[in-house]
């Protein structure tokens, strides 16, 4: 009897002293190793809780840890459950350091308050989003720099482009895209006072479209300026034609029209060897075409417009011309009036 009391004894002591070895302190263990864990052997999910309520658990088949939640669909799941009147407190991660300090309005946070969502960066330093070390930086001024830290206007980008496209495989039947400009924004006129498109259709034309938007209180108009797939501009029409068209009246103080090739003014109206067109000739050719040798008929000017520069050139070969036949009369004339025939 005493051997068995004795048996007992000994094998109650192994098992206390294994319980005592394998059991988590709370003030620390000093016996862990490597294969030393804090969690559960079996398919059940491992939970923390505070004031006799689950604050935090993680699932037994993924490496899903939810706070707030008892059944997180991500690595990190926070769920905002608690409530507070007159609606919810928002949803909140928030990272801090000892350069930061540790308070609520320390350090980054992302939160969400119904739907909305914000990152902010609570410190008084950029705020950086990169892939591959480039990307976009926020400074402290709101400023967004694209492959800089040091933006200088709102948007700054450096060594690149900035794309607006009209239609995409990713984005099917979208609108034109426009850069917009106004004075102001509202719900009622959320497209400012001008806009710059790409226009890409046979209606709309090929190319660069300034226009007027039909903001309240302005009537709204397309073709301000258009400039042309084809390195033409246009005022007023999106199919310019020539290097400029325009669709209305043009005032200038002044015009100056460059003039090409060899001759290109007609001073050789005054040569010798210029054949000067006798005028029973010039009679006969006006009578029969209606219009002066040289000179676009009005036929030729309804369907092909003038040139400026080459009107003038033959307008004042004409003058010229005019001026040969005048000194020509009044050589005759002096020469009739030493005869006696002229008084």
């Amino acid at each position: 009897m005493k051997r068995t009391i004795l048996l007992l004894n000994v094998l109650l002591w192994i098992v206390v002293s294994k319980g005592q070895t394998g059991s988590w302190q709370l003030t620390g263990n000093a016996n862990a190793s490597t294969s030393s864990f804090v969690g559960t052997t079996t398919a059940v999910p491992l939970q923390f809780g505070t004031n006799n309520t689950v604050r935090m658990a993680l699932l037994s088949d993924n490496p899903y840890l939810g706070i707030g939640t008892t059944t997180p669909v991500a690595n990190l799941h926070i769920h905002g459950s608690h409530q507070s009147n007159p609606k919810p407190l928002p949803t909140s991660f928030q990272m801090t350091n000892p350069t930061t300090g540790s308070m609520s309005t320390d350090g980054f946070q992302i939160y969400q308050s119904s739907l909305a969502v914000t990152i902010s960066q609570l410190e008084k330093a950029n705020l950086s989003v990169l892939n591959n070390g480039q990307g976009l930086v926020i400074d402290t001024n709101g400023y967004v720099g694209f492959n800089t830290q040091y933006p200088k206007q709102k948007i700054h980008v450096v060594d690149n482009n900035i794309l607006i496209t009209k239609t995409s495989t990713r984005a099917p039947g979208s609108t034109n895209g426009s850069i917009l400009f106004g004075s102001a924004a509202s719900n009622t006129d959320p497209a400012g006072s001008w806009g710059i498109e790409y226009c890409n259709s046979e209606s709309e034309g090929y190319g660069l479209n300034f226009w007027k938007t039909w903001e309240t209180g302005y009537n709204g108009f397309n073709h301000a300026l258009f400039l042309s797939n084809e390195g033409n501009v246009g005022i007023g029409t999106n199919t310019p034609q020539e290097k400029l068209a325009v669709n209305g009246t043009v005032c200038a103080k002044e015009v100056r029209v460059s003039l090409n090739g060899s001759p290109c003014w007609p001073d050789y109206v005054f040569g010798e060897e210029y054949g000067l067109m006798e005028l029973r000739d010039l009679e006969r050719y006006v009578h029969t075409n209606k219009h002066l040798p040289n000179i676009p008929s009005a036929v030729e000017v309804e369907q092909n417009g003038v040139g400026l520069g080459e009107m003038n050139t033959l307008l004042l070969q004409k003058i010229e011309e005019l001026t040969l036949y005048i000194i020509d009369l009044q050589n005759q004339i002096d020469e009739l009036k030493g005869k006696g025939g002229v008084r």
